[in-house]
């Protein structure tokens, strides 16, 4: 069970108090981002896309609260 228990994902998340407040921990914060994107493990989850003449829609989108990502609008 605990082997199974140890293979579990998990979620990490920091907060602007921690790191801000600790330089050290900024810059592991930063590193740990920065391979995480450059390895792929990191991948940004989008929603929608709108185009910038929708961006009225685009909002209202965003205000209902039922996305599952990130609500994208290109220039």
């Amino acid at each position: 069970m605990l082997a199974t228990i140890a293979k579990m994902p998990a979620v990490k998340g920091y907060s602007v108090r921690q790191i801000m407040g600790d330089e050290a921990g900024r810059r592991a914060a930063v590193e740990y981002i920065v391979k995480g994107l450059a390895s792929g493990a990191f991948k940004p989850v989008i929603d929608r896309t709108f185009k910038f003449d929708d961006m009225v829609e685009a909002h209202r989108y965003l205000e209902n609260g039922d996305q599952f990502g990130k609500i994208v609008v290109t220039v």
